[in-house]
């Protein structure tokens, strides 16, 4: 009731806006016998020039559809003459625009309908022996502007209603996957505790057993085997526990030369890496991150576009200082991904290998999420791929370090 008061009253402050009142109304009702003749010529030139226009046709691709609308419009030019402009002719005027939006005609279409219709009806009711024409046709195009205006607000509100609902939807979308994201995190770490300890104990009892063994042993070989699996399972255990059991980011200057010397170091032992070569751009850079997790990240990239690598192929690890943040660009010209494998490369235990946890990705973009920024993956099959992080300007320093 109280929604339905407020639009009367933004209907009166309308037509009091533009002048339109009883005198009006009694000008256009008495112009209804001559312009009712003229309403399907007015009808078949509108249309014809609607669809002049690329982007009309785009949306007006059947003929049933085109009738529909031009029996709409029929009905809209026969309201115009009625002489009752209340409440009900707000409702059915803003009904058009709502219509409009969910097939998808551009707004700016509604200044061309009423241009259209204010010339039509001008021709044709000039050519008839009415009282006052002038006057009359001055209540016609108050009465167009009135209806523009309210056709126009109608578009406005639809489009906020799709945005709101859009929003709850990507919200509710939000809410549905960090609900998922918990409930992984929690069976994770369940897993993870579940294996830790007696992989341990089996652990420690195979290295026992091979000491024992002597050099010639024929299950010496097969011992450091099943300590390969049993590292490899520890490995795994422990991007568990890093991926359900996130910590907080501890954020100092980190000199991206000083991270490329640990990095290249510790990738050096990496057997994935052995026939490639990874260049290093931007070391002059200094972030404000956790250097820990910040070595995590870049460390999983350099390895999984190492997985995806040729002998011989060069990893490049840009990292780019900009006014609008940090930016990190690990690239390789792999084998690339197709766009279902590309989609789902940031999801938790999503793998296409064979002995892969589905972890190393997911873990790089929580790591990024924790300080603020986002993961993005560009790739191509037969092409490579292109992983971008984006990591919060220097400039909020100041603002952790307040706080």
């Amino acid at each position: 009731m109280y929604d339905q008061r407020m639009k009367h009253d933004r209907f009166d402050e309308l037509k009091t806006y533009i002048g339109f009142d009883e005198r009006d109304a009694a000008n256009l009702r008495s112009l209804a016998e001559p312009a009712t003749p003229l309403i399907p010529r007015v009808v078949d030139r509108f249309y014809e020039v609607l669809l002049g226009h690329p982007e009309a046709r785009k949306v007006l691709t059947g003929k049933e559809q085109v009738q529909r609308l031009m029996t709409f419009f029929a009905e809209w030019l026969r309201g115009l003459f009625t002489g009752t402009y209340d409440q009900c002719y707000f409702e059915s005027r803003s009904r058009i625009g709502q219509t409009h939006v969910r097939v998808g005609l551009p707004q700016r279409y509604m200044p061309l309908a009423i241009d259209v219709v204010r010339a039509e009806f001008s021709r044709g009711l000039r050519g008839a022996d009415i009282d006052r024409i002038e006057e009359k046709l001055e209540s016609l195009l108050k009465l167009l502007t009135l209806d523009l205006t309210i056709m126009l607000g109608s578009y406005q509100i639809s489009y906020a209603s799709q945005i709101r609902e859009f929003e709850r939807k990507a919200m509710e979308g939000k809410l549905a996957r960090a609900k998922h994201m918990a409930e992984i995190g929690q069976l994770a770490a369940s897993l993870a505790h579940e294996i830790k300890n007696p992989l341990a104990g089996i652990s420690g009892a195979i290295q026992v057993i091979g000491d024992s063994l002597t050099e010639d042993s024929p299950y010496k070989s097969i011992v450091g085997d099943i300590l390969g699996q049993i590292s490899r399972v520890d490995a795994t255990v422990k991007d568990l526990l890093l991926y359900a059991r996130p910590t907080p980011p501890e954020r100092k200057d980190v000199k991206m030369s000083e991270l490329e010397l640990r990095l290249a170091s510790v990738l050096h032992e990496e057997p994935a890496l052995r026939h490639l070569q990874v260049r290093f751009t931007g070391t002059e850079v200094v972030a404000y991150a956790d250097e820990r997790q910040l070595e995590q990240l870049l460390m999983n990239l350099i390895l999984n576009s190492a997985h995806a690598s040729r002998d011989g192929a060069v990893i490049e690890v840009e990292a780019v200082d900009r006014a609008d943040g940090l930016t990190l660009i690990v690239r390789d010209r792999g084998a690339g991904m197709p766009e279902e494998v590309r989609k789902k490369a940031l999801e938790p235990f999503f793998t296409t290998k064979a002995k892969g946890t589905g972890l190393g990705l997911a873990i790089c973009r929580r790591i990024a999420e924790s300080h603020g920024g986002t993961v993005a993956i560009e790739s191509h099959p037969g092409q490579g791929t292109t992983v971008t992080v984006e990591l919060p300007r220097e400039s909020q320093r100041s603002v952790v370090e307040e706080n």
